[in-house]
């Protein structure tokens, strides 16, 4: 996962944010608690509303307990969420995607940059390992999404929803995982599909202009290359933010077909406005730096 998962701060109330910061430290120290510290460096909002998510559908209440940061001493004590099964299921999918996520980095990068992953690659590949073995159909679900992925970027696919589906599947079947019930299975599933298109749609999003400049796939160029399209980045990034528009309120609907047992206002808050703004600060950094 990439960031854009995240809620609107400015909209939530003092205690709100106190509760999802809680969270966020939690998910720190479980990542270091189950992979060390190398581990944190895959810390994001996106495994944070994963936990948040989790535990809003389970009947499992995150126990807070005050802490200070390892790493940053000198900040006052705040709440944590004390390490969990909740947290641990983030953990081990955040460790899954490292994994892969730097396979692709060495893949697509040169130079420096490509020495720096490979350096990395031997600690995220031990913990790679132990999260297979916790989580097996999370794994099988991550890399079938990224053989998929690669053979749909292979064949410079047109279609901007088949570039989806990859990314788009690996995460409905994650969220499957939280579910207790089938009935919540299925919108979990629905949920976490949507979710997974929007990530990967605000990837290509942002990453616009450094993939033409670079020659790497980008859904967008490659749909507008293959219809003959000569219009420039401003039209792709319209047609981007329809489609992910058109996405967010997809998940606004599932999202209303969940039982929710807690976190109810952040979650809102994600998906009513944490969304459209992750959106539209993606334009906004692309219209200033024009």
């Amino acid at each position: 996962m990439f960031g854009y998962i995240k809620p609107h701060q400015p909209e939530l109330k003092v205690r709100e944010l106190d509760a999802y910061k809680a969270v966020y430290c939690g998910m720190c120290g479980q990542l270091g608690k189950s992979y060390g510290a190398f581990a944190r460096l895959s810390l994001s909002y996106d495994f944070t509303f994963l936990s948040v998510l989790h535990y809003a559908v389970s009947t499992h209440t995150p126990s807070l307990a005050p802490c200070r940061c390892p790493y940053n001493p000198l900040r006052k004590k705040r709440p944590m969420c004390r390490p969990d099964k909740v947290l641990e299921f983030s953990a081990d999918v955040a460790a899954i995607m490292l994994y892969y996520k730097l396979r692709d980095n060495l893949q697509d990068s040169r130079g420096a940059w490509r020495l720096a992953w490979y350096a990395l690659l031997p600690f995220a590949k031990r913990a790679w390992k132990r999260a297979a073995k916790a989580l097996p159909l999370a794994e099988q679900a991550v890399s079938q999404s990224i053989a998929r992925q690669n053979e749909v970027e292979k064949s410079s696919s047109a279609g901007v929803d088949a570039a989806c589906e990859p990314s788009a599947a690996a995460l409905s079947a994650i969220c499957a995982l939280l579910a207790d019930g089938e009935g919540q299975r299925r919108v979990l599933a629905r949920l976490g599909y949507l979710v997974g298109r929007f990530v990967y749609l605000c990837d290509a999003l942002d990453d616009l202009e450094k993939d033409k400049r670079s020659g790497n796939y980008n859904p967008f160029l490659a749909r507008a290359a293959a219809l003959g399209q000569r219009g420039g980045e401003p039209e792709l990034r319209i047609e981007a933010r329809e489609s992910l528009y058109m996405t967010i309120g997809e998940i606004a609907k599932t999202f209303e077909l969940l039982d929710i047992h807690t976190f109810r206002p952040i979650l809102e808050n994600i998906v009513y406005l944490g969304f459209r703004a992750t959106v539209d600060e993606i334009l906004r950094k692309k219209e200033q730096a024009k």
